[in-house]
């Protein structure tokens, strides 16, 4: 009897962990997308701006000696790259939340951040 009872719950587990195994979830994918209209920036601009948000966060931290109105100089310099995208505010935050929520998509993001970076950082230099 015991073991016929062991023999159900192993083969219950087995059936539950393949099951759980076969579930797919979209954020483990690395070539997950927004879907068009959904108001999330594509990957290559999202790239674009992060990369320049990088740089203008650079800036101001290596400041040694910040202005009282620091943050609001931040605030329009991130104004200004949203707008020189097409971009709001509104969208960019839409945008990073959702592919920060997708950490698959997101590495190859910061992958392309870093070498958007490097690029830039060739062309200073050259």
């Amino acid at each position: 009897m015991l073991v016929k009872d062991l023999s159900s719950i192993v083969k219950i587990i087995f059936i539950s962990v393949l099951l759980i195994g076969c579930m797919v979830d979209e954020r483990d994918d690395p070539k997950t997308k927004p879907l068009e209209g959904s108001g999330i920036i594509e990957k290559e601009l999202f790239i674009e701006i992060m990369a320049e948000i990088s740089i203008t966060e650079a800036a101001h931290k290596s400041r040694l000696f910040l202005p009282d109105n620091s943050n609001e100089i931040q605030l329009d310099n991130y104004s200004t790259i949203f707008s020189s995208h097409g971009v709001t505010p509104e969208e960019f935050e839409k945008s990073h939340t959702w592919w920060w929520q997708h950490p698959a998509a997101m590495k190859s993001v910061l992958q392309g951040v870093t070498e958007r970076l490097n690029e830039i950082e060739r062309e200073v230099n050259s």
